[in-house]
Order: C-alpha cells, then structure tokens, then sequence
C-alpha cells in the first residue's frame, strides 16, 4: 500500500515549499527589519525551510530511495560540514 503514502508526501514536500515561501517572500528577501536584524531573519527563514526539506527527505528515503538519495546529495552541499570537505 505504498502507493497511497508516496503521492501524499511528494504533495506536502510541494506545498509546504509553496507556501512557506510564499508566506515568507518578504522575511526570505530581509525585507523585514532593519539591517543586520533583516539579514538575521532571512538567514533563519531559510535554515527553517532547509532543516525541513533535509528532515521529510530522510524520512521518505525508506520509500524512495533513489529519488530522495538525489535530493539528499543536493541539500547537503549547503551544510557548513559538507563544504569543508569539498
């Protein structure tokens, strides 16, 4: 019954991006507040929105693994961790 969850999660990882950005547009841009404090939130608003991408990709991965292995391998470029190494 697999088939049921797949196209579930794939819609919530759309959505959520969809409108997480949407309802952030102007927090994501740091046009919310000023100065350092608005290159502050937008910082934080995008961390959110990737430790929750990371998150629901490791959580799919038992059930997709190949498309969430890709997903992964791009995702991780952005960790601090990961460019060291590279």
């Amino acid at each position: 019954r697999l088939y049921t969850v797949m196209p579930a999660l794939v819609s919530f990882g759309g959505q959520l991006t969809n409108w997480y950005v949407r309802l952030n547009r102007d927090r994501l841009k740091g046009m919310e507040g000023e100065g350092d404090e608005a290159e502050k939130e937008a910082e934080t608003g995008l961390q959110v929105l990737y430790d929750v991408l990371l998150d629901v990709t490791m959580i799919m991965a038992p059930f997709t693994p190949f498309i969430t292995e890709f997903f992964y391998q791009h995702l991780r470029k952005f960790q601090i961790s990961y460019a060291r190494f590279f």
